[in-house]
């Protein structure tokens, strides 16, 4: 960006007061010097959402979530960067200046706005043709008869595409929309100016994005016509990859819930809010994606895929599975019976019926587990070393090998294998997968079970280069070398380092502007870390005690590693055991003369 736009930002930053800016949204109180409320990004009953208006950010001390102003508006609002600017600069009457664009980026600015307008408006015709025509009067008879009710109609913005093949095109070019236009959006179809109508005699149901703008549209027949879905096909606005249906409908009550169901198609969807289970999203007839992870991550920390049971649909959740935990969040699997799909179970046994489903749905790997038993003949041999092998890959994915350990357990049981072979092929992978990522076998440490003591000593320690950056290049070297337990605070030292001069004020725009999230939620719990004190011989202890601190663990950590890998290869007989047996006793030995026993 040039420094017209970065002088914009700061003017647009200094007059959006962020306490002003939030209390827009959520009622504030001021306590000491915090103002806090409940958190609008998780459900929560005693307050633990905190805004420091001196240094002007935000920060939840129980979902961890935090950042400056332009955080907040990005994630309150579901929108980017430059969108939360631009409401700010509204909302402060700054004028946006024109950056430097090309004329590529302004066309392509301008065909989305086109592709909105035209999309709304179509969205408003098939609404019309739904409740003013006879046959929208059919098109509702059928939606009631599915027991979705007028308030779901509406809060769908759900319609009907007439049977006639140029409907929706006479009608829209009435009001001045081109054929182009039309073809871009998807909504008619053709070549040489001989175009039709792309849904005829369908239901219609508007596809939006987070912001509830239409982005795209899905059509269904009421009989067994062929297709029996229909989509828009992928546009300038919309990526199926990239969106989850119903998702601006069901994104205040996800929060709420800290849970968000997962279905495959609108209509179980749009059924299930019907019923009242109002936390549910589609992945509109696409594979879930990691796009879709990363979606549902910055909203919630579990998901529950409620995929149809046939074959098709257990597959589909067990990939998904798969995607979700690599992202971070915490998986379940709706089990539902009878072979139905979400749509038929709660149409035919009603809301707390289907809840009760979700209240005992398998955990992820459990499901991946029982799912890969029914697809190998486990009757014999064979089928169970295949079946093993073919679960492995789910069991690597667990977070520790504590988790992995449970599972395999829970294997040794269905497959009736003794639960030791199981668990030596597990290392065996394990062993495999680290040597071939050496430099990140840290990070597979359980990490969670960090005593708070050693966080807290890096964050006070990175508090205090904030304040006094000119102490960073006395401690480079050695922290470099160690490291921070978190990639977070890693890459907000790393970034610091890089930095020309920086002020305290620079070092917190700077890294709350970064696009990582995680970045701007820990600069956030850094600043809440404590006082440093002004003296230069208090700074000086206190780093030396952090960074004391902070080399232990690092030895340890090293030490637990190279202890794992022996007891991998001696499992395996391999003679490397005997040289990681010597690295262990040169760092036991360095432990124990740095900080005794």
């Amino acid at each position: 960006m040039d420094q017209k736009y970065e002088d914009f930002k700061r003017l647009v930053k200094e007059n959006s007061d962020i306490v002003e800016i939030i209390s827009g949204y959520v009622t504030l109180q001021k306590k000491g010097r915090y103002y806090w409320a409940c958190c609008p990004f998780h459900g929560e009953k005693t307050p633990s959402f905190s805004v420091d208006k001196e240094r002007q950010f935000f920060y939840c001390y129980g979902c961890h979530t935090g950042g400056d102003v332009f955080t907040f508006v990005e994630k309150i609002e579901n929108s980017t960067f430059a969108e939360a600017i631009k409401t700010l600069a509204s909302r402060a009457n700054i004028p946006i200046p024109e950056s430097h664009r090309t004329a590529a980026d302004i066309q392509k600015e301008e065909k989305r706005k086109e592709m909105y307008s035209v999309n709304e408006l179509a969205s408003r015709y098939f609404s019309a043709c739904l409740h003013k025509t006879d046959f929208g009067k059919k098109v509702l008879s059928y939606l009631h008869n599915r027991g979705i009710t007028d308030e779901t109609i509406e809060q769908f913005s759900l319609g009907a595409a007439l049977p006639g093949f140029h409907s929706l095109q006479k009608n829209l070019q009435k009001k001045g929309v081109s054929s182009e236009h039309l073809s871009d959006a998807g909504l008619i179809r053709g070549t040489g100016g001989n175009f039709r109508d792309m849904f005829i005699g369908r239901v219609m149901i508007p596809i939006k994005d987070p912001k509830g703008r239409v982005i795209a549209f899905g059509g269904r027949v009421m009989d067994d016509g062929l297709p029996k879905y229909l989509n828009t096909g992928e546009t300038v606005v919309f990526q199926k990859r990239e969106t989850l249906f119903g998702l601006d409908v069901a994104i205040k009550a996800i929060r709420e819930a800290k849970e968000a169901i997962v279905v495959e198609g609108y209509m179980d969807a749009i059924s299930l809010h019907a019923a009242g289970i109002v936390r549910t999203v589609a992945s509109l007839g696409t594979a879930f994606s990691e796009q879709h992870a990363k979606l549902l991550h910055r909203i919630t920390e579990t998901v529950v895929f409620a995929y149809d049971s046939d074959d098709a649909g257990r597959r589909n959740a067990a990939r998904a599975v798969s995607i979700a935990k690599r992202e971070g969040l915490f998986v379940k699997v709706l089990n539902v019976p009878e072979g139905k799909d979400p749509d038929e179970y709660v149409r035919k046994f009603g809301r707390d019926a289907f809840e009760s489903l979700v209240k005992n749905a398998w955990n992820g790997t459990e499901f991946q587990i029982r799912y890969t038993i029914s697809k190998n003949n486990v009757s014999e041999l064979a089928g169970k070393v295949q079946c093993v092998s073919n679960i492995i890959p789910y069991l690597k994915e667990c977070r520790n090998e504590i988790e992995a350990a449970s599972y395999i357990k829970f294997l040794s049981q269905q497959l009736v294998i003794d639960e030791a072979l199981i668990m030596g092929e597990y290392r065996k992978a394990a062993a495999q997968a680290f040597s071939g990522r050496k430099e990140s076998v840290s990070s597979e440490m359980p990490v969670q079970s960090a005593p708070n003591a050693l966080v807290q000593a890096e964050r006070n320690l990175l508090l205090l280069l904030f304040t006094y950056p000119g102490m960073i290049i006395r401690y480079k070297e050695i922290l470099l070398q160690t490291g921070f337990l978190s990639s977070a605070r890693q890459n907000i030292f790393e970034q610091i380092c890089k930095m020309d001069n920086p002020s305290l004020d620079t070092i917190r725009d700077t890294l709350f502007a970064t696009g990582d999230e995680a970045i701007r939620s820990e600069t956030a719990g850094i600043f809440t870390s404590g006082e440093i004190a002004p003296d230069e011989e208090s700074r000086v202890q206190l780093a030396d005690d952090c960074i004391r601190r902070m080399r232990r663990n690092y030895l340890q950590q090293e030490y637990e590693s190279h202890r794992h890998l022996a007891e991998t290869y001696a499992c395996m007989n391999d003679a490397r055991y005997v040289e990681e047996l010597k690295i262990c006793n040169e760092l036991r030995g360095k432990i124990t003369d740095l900080y005794g026993n």
